[in-house]
């Protein structure tokens, strides 16, 4: 990977081109109206990954929905899938538990996508672990972000096979949902990518497959962003195996054409997120073929040009590790950043980008970052109750990166 030299200043390429939206302020640092924080509950979400959400900017908050609540045990992999749909309020920096009734079931490894212009979450596919095998899905839900309930969105035609850790997007100008590849094996042990491609109109309920000259390579655990007139796509992996993927794609959604997009930037690494920034995504974290692994790393990508810019440079690696025994100094902390992590929630509103739990070399966590637009700083908003390591909450007493 060629290096990018580290953003200095302030984000300008990254948000220049956004204009300040008429909700809330939705920085942390306003003051709220005092009347509208009292009551909100003290306890939050407990720690969890393979979790997505949206920023709801009319009611200034962070709705997120389902997860995986199990940490590792001796370094496997554990599974206590929920449906909890929680609501952060971005201004008092509270969690509120909804409870709405019906809805999708328990998930993980979903695709969430934000549909402003009918004020909804719409969830699609993910998975479920009833018994020895995976269950997927290829449902569509509509979560009403007005009156939090869910609804069932009736579909017709052959849409795509039951699938986890797909993309979907919202196309604003064609009401449409666009879902791209994603993991249809069942087994926890074996990973299937695929790279179809199936747009749901949201007028009719129809799906539709569309079939695109020189797309993507299959993959899943990848990112995927509306910026422009574009459907970019990032990273991923195809299999259990690898190779974990560096490249970038754009789907013209006039021509719905792909197009290849040149650059380097973060490198191979899956279960990143890409968050749109008017002309600019975001690329945050994921996981890599590295000795480091889990990263936690910012750039910022231009489609148009393919120019990858760094903004933050995330944790140095420093120690050796060896089959998940880590060592007190395995990294040295990028100060004032968020833990290394894949598979979290991450939306934007107008100004900032929001994190939200994730998977670590520790476990999961249940934090909330802020990564503030015009200073390209993060700010800790909710700190994580687990999962973190030792180097970086300060626990001295640990004799390994977690302990």
């Amino acid at each position: 990977m060629h290096r990018v030299a580290l953003v200095s200043g302030l984000l300008a390429s990254l948000l220049s081109s956004l204009s300040a939206c008429d909700h809330a302020d939705d920085s942390v640092g306003a003051t709220p109206d005092a009347s509208a924080c009292v009551g909100l509950p003290v306890a939050g979400p407990s720690p969890r990954g393979e979790v997505a959400g949206v920023i709801d900017a009319t009611r200034d908050r962070f709705v997120v929905f389902g997860g995986n609540v199990a940490a590792p045990v001796n370094c496997m992999p554990m599974t206590d899938i929920v449906d909890e749909v929680w609501a952060f309020d971005l201004a008092c920096g509270a969690w509120q538990r909804l409870t709405p009734t019906g809805g999708p079931g328990p998930r993980a490894r979903h695709a969430v996508a934000l549909d402003a212009t009918h004020d909804r979450m719409l969830v699609f596919g993910g998975r479920t672990h009833p018994g020895s095998t995976y269950t997927n899905y290829a449902d569509v839900w509509s979560y009403d972000l007005a009156t939090d309930a869910w609804t069932a969105v009736s579909t017709t035609g052959t849409g795509p096979s039951p699938r986890s850790s797909a993309t979907a997007v919202y196309d604003a100008t064609h009401d449409r949902l666009l879902v791209f590849g994603g993991n249809t094996s069942t087994s926890g042990l074996v990973l299937t990518g695929t790279n179809d491609l199936w747009s749901l109109d949201l007028a009719t309920g129809a799906w539709t497959a569309i079939t695109a000259p020189n797309p993507p390579s299959p993959r899943l655990f990848h990112a995927a962003a509306i910026v422009g007139g574009d459907m970019v796509v990032y990273g991923g992996t195809p299999s259990f195996d690898g190779p974990f993927l560096d490249d970038a794609f754009a789907l013209d959604l006039a021509s719905t054409t792909w197009r290849p997009i040149a650059g380097s930037g973060p490198g191979a690494r899956f279960g990143s997120v890409l968050v749109a920034s008017g002309t600019t995504a975001v690329a945050i974290g994921g996981h890599d073929g590295t000795a480091l692994g889990n990263r936690n790393d910012a750039w910022s990508l231009a489609p148009s040009t393919g120019a990858w810019q760094q903004l933050r440079p995330g944790d140095t690696l420093h120690g050796t590790g060896a089959a998940c025994s880590f060592p007190p100094d395995f990294t040295i902390p990028e100060a004032n950043s968020p833990e290394r992590r894949y598979a979290f929630a991450a939306a934007s509103t107008a100004t900032d980008l929001w994190i939200f739990g994730g998977k670590t070399d520790c476990g999961v966590v249940n934090d909330v970052w802020r990564l503030d637009g015009s200073t390209a700083t993060w700010q800790l908003v909710r700190p994580a109750t687990g999962g973190e390591a030792c180097n970086r909450t300060g626990n001295t007493a640990c004799t390994t990166l977690c302990y």
